[in-house]
């Protein structure tokens, strides 16, 4: 079987310079939890994921908290402790944030005729959850993992 066979073509994509907010509301307009990010000659540039997402949504900041009474006699003592921030209030901080901040820059891709055995090792071995088919340099498809479980289900192999 190829990628060719079970490749998502109609891909959704994101720009560079969409902020997250919007990249969030595209992700979950069309139920993806990812998709590549490309610049307006059509160049993939990274991917953006709900990981990358929730990896720049930082529920906790670090605080200095003095320690009392101090373990010193000369000086004052300081440790630093975790402090707990509201989801919606630490994404407010990011929402405007540009994808390319975030994105994974470093993206896996595949070409266009591939075995679908490769695309299952990389999936594996790297773990991500798709992969961009690429032909010329261009993205024309993306296979996710659900894409291969559709494509096992689909074949005359189960018959």
């Amino acid at each position: 079987m190829l990628v060719d066979d079970i490749m998502t073509k109609e891909v959704k994509v994101i720009h560079p310079d969409q902020t997250i907010s919007e990249a969030v509301t595209e992700l979950s307009k069309h139920g993806i939890s990812g998709a590549p990010v490309l610049d307006e000659s059509g160049q993939l540039m990274g991917i953006i994921t709900e990981n990358d997402i929730l990896n720049a949504v930082k529920n906790t900041g670090k605080r200095l908290e003095m320690v009392y009474p101090s373990l010193s006699m000369v000086s004052v003592s300081f440790i630093e402790t975790m402090e707990e921030k509201e989801t919606l209030e630490a994404f407010k901080e990011i929402a405007n944030t540009k994808v390319s901040d975030i994105m994974t820059k470093a993206v896996t891709t595949v070409q266009a005729g591939s075995k679908l055995a490769l695309v299952v090792n990389f999936i594996i071995l790297k773990g991500v959850n798709r992969i961009p088919v690429m032909d010329g340099g261009k993205v024309i498809g993306i296979v996710s993992r659900a894409d291969i479980i559709q494509g096992l289900a689909r074949s005359n192999i189960l018959k």
